[in-house]
């Protein structure tokens, strides 16, 4: 566990270098590797077509749901603390 103290300058670094070198930063706090994210997107994207194409709506809306959830999460990642 870091003191108080700690956190604050620790939170204070993480803000400049965001501000700094904001491409690093978000590269850092990456936890999902780019490929297999497209690949998600492709494949939930693909399935929910063909899916809706063939009728079966209920798994369709399913993919869907993922896809959506996949590219939220991508543009608004959770930050556990």
């Amino acid at each position: 566990m870091l003191s108080e103290a700690e956190r604050r300058s620790l939170e204070e670094i993480e803000q400049r270098l965001l501000a700094d070198e904001p491409r690093l930063a978000r590269t850092m706090n990456r936890g999902v590797r780019p490929w297999l994210f497209y690949a998600c997107l492709f494949v939930f994207g693909g399935l929910t077509v063909l899916l809706t194409v063939i009728g079966a709506f209920g798994p369709a809306f399913q993919c869907l749901l993922v896809t959506a959830g996949a590219l939220v999460l991508r543009r608004y990642p959770l930050r556990l603390r």
